[in-house]
């Protein structure tokens, strides 16, 4: 069939199937990001969408995943308009999209993103979901090493985008949107997303390909859309562009070299750089040496050690041997050491390293270079903004102004911030780690040459890329690494792409996998770790008291024990609701204390039946409302956290000073005599509070509300491209927080018998204990309610043995707070060091 007959045959499927864009408009802040953007994707065609960094490409694929509403225009998808902005509503149409960014929820693990990551329809049952995730990942490649098991944060970039790219298989889409896919694959991951996009293809799915890579594109697009400052400059077949062509509708004008012009080696005398015998994790025995002037490129497939060479030069990896700075020996023990000595990092992974996405443009430009903004401790403003307009106006930063988040720029922009920080540190060495990596071919030229000119001035230069054409332009010297060692130097005329090549495929075949955490210390950051110590530390310390005294197994301290770990643990439920989220309710101990003081007035001896039954209507309405108003000034007003609760911290202790300024109101024996009833020594609210902590933990980590829970606290976005409600879990959180706080304020006022005000005030503290101690984390997304209930038995028990020994209250502080902090270190620790080096 000739092209003509299929282009035919496809037109007459379109109004089945395909994408369709038609007259999309956005802004953001008066920036125009698109401008009546029209395209179309038939079924079985794989479009290629180029364009510069910032032209609108992301966010056009990103209206059409419903990820962004449009202020103009409509997307279908199949023939079905997109009505409302709605990622879960794009995958039921068949849209599956992956990110540039990989839009995956580090806390969780590999098995967990991908099951929320699909449509309900294609999810399994929580039960088969480790199974299920492993069939999916298989599907990529039969050999692969990942485990569904695994927390995503502990993989490396490439392994990353696997589990992107197979979340969005797993899809079944019928159109698949691919938003630079290949920037931290390996040659063969690339071979092998090809032919799964060509099996796409012919099974009628259609393809929107993005990428900076021009050759990729020519290689598997059968059309190519250029965009140009939000605007498409119109689509062609792809025989009929050959890469200039394509180059100069993306840049708007004729790009006559890729590189800038080598300069001659003659006169570049000194070194600046000298490595002897460097050997650490993933490379031994390294020695080089770098002359003043000199840009020399590190090749060799990704995983040989070059990578962790160039970040032990940084002081981010640690290695021995001998590192000299001209004359120098230099300690590279950390990145601080390593910059005192004139040595500059621009890192591959921008997101953790290279920008704070929470800062300004400005901010991030000039926070490397603080000391020459600075006087006697004092930034000068007036320098910090002068420089930032000049990297924005020398870097062609497209920014709305130098106060804008860096968050909202392109990936390219923000690679443009992270040089130009870098560069205004005026390094002896610069290190640059795929300095172009996500940055379209306009800006890539603009880049060379500023690591020229960087070079021109007498640094030294060390480039790590995986592109060898790049390599072969822009370094004057380049070595190849293989398994961790230097298997060949190239120089002079040698340095091109086939020498460049045939240099790293000859030398080895197979790819050296990433150093892996022990697996104690992958343990010791995992979910259950935490729990573990605790009940080890309940159990040794129960052991000590009983040596201690004898009362401290006695039937009644261990029911007043139990009694008083039950309340606490109750109202750490909630405070745990709060925490996975990365929120915080400071207001549970006063509502504990206001409910008390409530329940005093109805809950009493001569109350009629109706009153009583009331009293209760009202304990667990007043905690609604205030969950409620939590969330109203959370979300809505948009307070933080801390603050919102504050609010209603101090306003809920006045209520309670305003009802009962003094303990009064005896509350009836009839109703705290079946709170106080036991099964021997053990009180029922114990055992109450035993059944909930496990019923709540299997919901964690076993349902989709649990997973999509954790995954709303470790990265909010990422759980709302999956489909997750933000507001909705929100309004969950913080009324089921005051819910527990109900809870717990019911065996209180057993124990406290009258309205007292002051009563619950400690269990805020008490209960951030309990759920920090017990394994969560304050910015979310780790949490466990067995961990938050053996904690408070641990916290119940120190105060139980202190008041044994005769010990003075202070060191129940002494105690707990040593504990948090000792929680909160070995959860940091921990998760550092299973990261991937």
């Amino acid at each position: 069939m000739s092209q003509t007959e299929v282009l035919a045959e496809l037109e007459q499927t379109w109004s089945i199937g395909g994408l369709r864009i038609e007259g999309v408009s956005k802004s953001f802040g008066g920036v125009r990001a698109l401008r009546d953007v029209s395209l179309e994707v038939r079924p079985g065609e794989v479009l290629g969408l180029v364009g510069e960094n910032g032209a609108g490409k992301s966010t056009l694929m990103a209206i059409a995943a419903g990820s962004l509403a449009p202020d103009a225009g409509r997307v279908s998808i199949n023939g079905q308009p997109l009505i409302e902005a709605s990622p879960e509503e794009a995958r039921r149409r068949g849209l599956a999209i992956v990110r540039q960014d990989p839009a995956l929820m580090p806390d969780l693990t590999v098995g967990e993103n991908l099951y929320l990551g699909v449509s309900k329809s294609h999810r399994p049952s929580s039960r088969t979901m480790s199974e299920w995730a492993r069939g999916c990942l298989t599907s990529w490649d039969e050999n692969i090493l990942i485990d569904p098991a695994t927390r995503v944060d502990t993989l490396v970039p490439e392994e990353k985008f696997v589990v992107e790219i197979s979340k969005a298989l797993a899809q079944g889409p019928t159109v698949l949107v691919l938003d630079e896919p290949t920037e931290h694959l390996s040659t063969e991951d690339v071979q092998r997303l090809f032919v799964r996009i060509r099996s796409l293809k012919e099974s009628g799915c259609a393809v929107v390909y993005i990428s900076h890579r021009v050759h990729e594109v020519r290689q598997i697009a059968d059309r190519i859309t250029v965009l140009r400052d939000g605007q498409a400059q119109g689509t062609h077949a792809t025989e009929d562009l050959d890469e200039s062509k394509i180059v100069n509708l993306i840049v708007g004008r004729s790009v006559a070299s890729a590189f800038p012009v080598k300069p001659p080696l003659e006169g570049r005398r000194g070194d600046v750089l000298k490595v002897e015998n460097l050997s650490g994790a993933g490379f031994s025995d390294i020695s080089m040496t770098l002359r003043q002037g000199e840009v020399v490129g590190l090749a060799g497939i990704d995983g040989n050690g070059q990578r962790e060479f160039i970040r032990s030069l940084a002081g981010l990896n640690r290695s021995r041997g001998v590192v000299k700075v001209g004359r120098d020996s230099i300690s590279i023990r950390s990145a601080a050491r390593a910059s005192d000595a004139g040595v500059a990092y621009v890192p591959g992974d921008r997101h953790h390293e290279g920008i704070v996405d929470t800062l300004s443009v400005r901010e991030n430009v000039n926070m490397r270079s603080l000391g020459s903004h600075a006087s006697w401790g004092f930034l000068r403003r007036s320098d910090e903004d002068a420089a930032a307009q000049q990297a924005i106006s020398s870097f062609r930063i497209k920014t709305p102004s130098m106060h804008t988040p860096i968050s909202s720029l392109s990936g390219g922009n923000q690679q443009k911030v992270v040089l130009a920080s870098v560069l205004a540190t005026r390094p002896r060495v610069l290190l640059a780690d795929e300095p172009s990596q996500g940055v379209d071919v306009g800006a890539r030229l603009e880049i060379y040459e500023l690591i020229r000119e960087s070079a021109a001035t007498g640094t030294a230069v060390l480039v790590v890329s995986a592109d060898a054409a790049e390599l072969a332009g822009l370094c004057d010297r380049v070595i190849v690494f293989s398994r961790g060692t230097i298997v060949a130097q190239l120089s002079g005329d040698d340095v091109s792409e086939r020498n460049i090549t045939s240099a790293v495929v000859t030398s080895t075949a197979e790819r050296v996998k990433p150093e892996r955490a022990s697996p104690l210390v992958t343990w010791l950051a995992g979910s259950w770790a935490s729990p573990v110590s605790v009940a080890t530390a309940v159990v040794a310390l129960g052991v000590w008291a009983s040596l201690a005294s004898s009362f401290y197994l006695s039937s009644r301290s261990i029911s007043v024990l139990l009694s008083l770990t039950a309340t606490l643990a109750l109202v750490a439920y909630g405070q745990q609701l709060a925490m996975t989220i990365g929120g915080i309710d400071l207001s549970v101990g006063p509502l504990m204390g206001s409910l008390v003081v409530i329940e005093s007035f109805y809950l009493v001896d001569n109350a009629t039946p109706l009153t009583q039954a009331f009293g209760w209507i009202l304990l667990f309405g007043v905690a609604i409302a205030v969950g409620l108003l939590n969330w109203l000034l959370i979300d809505v007003v948009a307070l933080q956290p801390m603050i919102a609760t504050l609010v209603t911290f101090t306003a809920l202790q006045g209520l309670s000073l305003t009802l009962r300024p003094t303990p009064d109101g005896v509350i009836s024996s009839a109703i705290t005599d079946p709170i106080s009833s036991q099964f021997g020594a053990v009180p029922v609210v114990f055992v109450a509070a035993v059944v909930i902590g496990v019923a709540l933990e299997l919901v964690l980590f076993r349902s989709r509300v649990g997973i999509a829970l954790r995954g709303l606290g470790s990265n909010p976005e990422a759980a709302r491209v999956a489909g997750v409600k933000p507001r909705r879990f929100h309004i969950m959180v913080y009324v089921g927080c005051s819910l527990f706080a109900a809870l717990a304020a019911i065996p209180l006022l057993a124990q406290v018998g009258s309205g007292d005000p002051a009563a619950g005030i400690s269990y805020t503290i008490g209960s951030v204990a309990a759920v920090v101690i017990g394994g969560a984390s304050v910015f979310g997304g780790r949490a466990s309610f067995v961990g938050a209930l053996l904690a408070a038995l641990l916290i119940g028990q120190i105060d139980t043995v202190t008041g044994i020994l005769n010990l003075s209250e202070a060191w129940s502080s002494y105690l707990l707070g040593g504990m948090m902090l000792l929680g909160a270190a070995a959860y940091s620790k921990s998760r550092q060091l299973a990261l991937p080096r």
